[in-house]
């Protein structure tokens, strides 16, 4: 009995001796930045949501370069009717269909939803010089961006790790001075004091190489320059790594002074980024 005894307490010694290091989570900044190579990207997708209804979809592809974010191509659609569209008022039917949007470098290209019907006849694409990747329907998407390190950073460094997803708050003020993102969303071209104070609650999961999977946040509509009550933004990334070319389009495209803004809301931030109007 006894040498039995003596032989189990070995073999507990030895599992303890032998056990594995625990290891520590993958660092997602890190992570992030080596996937930072020349045509490599990853792919999203976006559920808006407001008052518990869902209102849009947006889908996307980001390609990086050696920095960061070097070209994007991003497509919203509204979840409406086309008999609901009708049936509002005619300056707003426009901004309710779908918008494309391709950014290479500092230049977006816009198709379809607010310019669609303000573009001359033989013409598809507005090239917009400096405009943002999120287009004028940007409000209606995920508004922070865990591309970009800065914002991932900040994330991270205000959630709490359980598991695999980081749960946290953080205000729009703390977002607003380094993300690019962020500022092309918001509705005014700096944010107000109230817009600053405003907490996003957000929870980032990743998978085990750090990488994010998916962007869940929350803030109220007003921040976004909209009415109703608070939205919800529901993110999935996949295909980390995947060889991606955005091209700019080549044909049927217009330039800003081809474009009669007569009529339209040119104090709105989005659409002044999108025009060169941007105070």
């Amino acid at each position: 009995m006894r040498r039995t005894l003596a032989i189990l307490a070995c073999a507990a010694a030895a599992t303890v001796v032998h056990a594995p290091p625990a290891h520590a989570a993958p660092n997602p900044v890190a992570a992030l930045k080596a996937q930072f190579k020349t045509g490599l990207g990853v792919k999203f997708s976006d559920k808006f949501s407001t008052e518990g209804m869902l209102f849009s979809r947006r889908t996307g592809t980001f390609q990086f370069g050696r920095s960061g974010v070097a070209a994007s191509d991003l497509t919203t659609k509204f979840n409406l009717k086309a008999a609901d569209i009708a049936e509002m008022p005619e300056n707003i039917q426009p901004l309710l269909k779908p918008e494309q949007v391709i950014r290479i470098g500092n230049t977006a290209y816009v198709k379809g939803g607010l310019f669609g019907s303000l573009l001359p006849e033989d013409k598809t694409w507005l090239r917009a010089p400096g405009g943002p990747a999120t287009g004028v329907s940007g409000a209606f998407g995920q508004f922070l961006n865990p591309t970009e390190p800065m914002t991932l950073q900040k994330l991270v460094k205000k959630s709490k790790l359980t598991g695999s997803v980081y749960t946290g708050k953080i205000t729009i003020g703390e977002l607003w001075t380094t993300s690019k993102w962020l500022q092309g969303v918001m509705p005014t071209e700096r944010p107000t004091a109230a817009q600053k104070k405003a907490v996003v609650t957000f929870k980032l999961y990743v998978n085990g190489k750090g990488l994010v999977t998916r962007l869940v946040s929350s803030t109220k509509s007003s921040v976004l320059g909209l009415n109703g009550g608070p939205v919800t933004v529901d993110t999935r990334y996949v295909s980390w790594g995947a060889k991606v070319s955005i091209k700019a389009p080549t044909e049927g495209v217009a330039e800003i002074d081809e474009i009669d803004f007569e009529g339209l809301d040119m104090s709105s931030a989005p659409l002044g980024r999108l025009t060169g109007e941007a105070a």
